[in-house]
């Protein structure tokens, strides 16, 4: 069940980019740099309960590396002041990862192939 809630979080999480990018090419008043601090805030709240939701069942592997993609996007707000002109590029660059890895995920979920190791194992070694 959990797993099928985080699928639509993540899916959830690609409609809220989209929409927001055409929300920046059809109104006047949004500019690109607002509207993509928007959706890092969104999508911050969104991976922080993703990485909630299934940080027990995935790999240890996965959790690593939702947590630096929460640390990327959060590194990235910080860019919007000190670097300015590099903050729309670099966070196209996140999100264009982060929703690979996404992908990438939930398709090898589905083929079984992507479970955390039992604890009994790891005490063998």
């Amino acid at each position: 069940m959990k797993e099928r809630l985080n699928t639509s979080i993540q899916s959830l999480s690609l409609i809220l980019v989209a929409a927001g990018l055409a929300w920046v090419v059809w109104s006047n008043d949004t500019t690109m740099k607002d509207m993509l601090t928007y959706l890092i805030v969104v999508t911050l709240v969104i991976e922080a309960s993703s990485l909630y939701l299934i940080g027990k069942i995935y790999p240890e592997s996965h959790t690593t590396y939702k947590i630096g993609i929460i640390a990327s996007l959060f590194i990235l707000i910080g860019i919007k002041s000190m670097l300015p002109d590099l903050f729309i590029p670099l966070t196209i660059a996140v999100f264009a990862v982060n929703f690979m890895y996404n992908f990438y995920t939930n398709n090898k979920r589905r083929k079984g192939a992507f479970k955390r190791r039992s604890k009994d194992r790891l005490k063998s070694r």
